[in-house]
């Protein structure tokens, strides 16, 4: 406590000074202290409280996003294979009958084709439930 502080309230500390002796001017005094001590201790725990809501919100948000990162992670490890299958079928055509080439990259294109639709049906559906997840956090996409 500050002397500023306790200066401010002397006409109450004068009148129990004054009416009550050295006594009244101590109680009084101590009174004021407990006073503030109680009203900074009651701020310092609402902070707390607020604080310790914002840090679980955000924990729930980060557990989400990682969950999604995840799910995006293993869409993009699928394509890098289905990429590399194709490209070693590819290959192993072409090295077994080379004449047929252009016959086998048409047959590869039409199978990436397919997996282009389910990769892309794979992110709608990550997207979908980012929007969802956002959705039920309240939180603007």
């Amino acid at each position: 406590m500050s002397w500023p502080n306790v200066l401010s309230h002397w006409p109450s500390i004068a009148t129990a000074g004054a009416g009550l002796g050295m006594g009244g001017l101590l109680k009084t005094l101590l009174d004021h202290r407990r006073a503030t001590r109680l009203q900074t201790d009651e701020v310092a725990m609402s902070l707390v409280q607020q604080l310790t809501r914002r840090v679980e919100t955000v924990e729930a948000g980060a557990a989400q996003e990682r969950v999604l990162c995840d799910a995006n992670l293993a869409v993009l490890r699928h394509r890098v294979n289905n990429l590399s299958g194709s490209f070693g079928s590819l290959l192993l055509m072409i090295e077994m009958a080379p004449d047929r080439a252009r016959e086998f990259a048409t047959k590869i294109k039409e199978q990436r084709a397919m997996q282009e639709q389910t990769e892309a049906t794979e992110k709608a559906s990550l997207a979908a439930a980012a929007i969802t997840g956002a959705c039920s956090k309240g939180v603007g996409v």
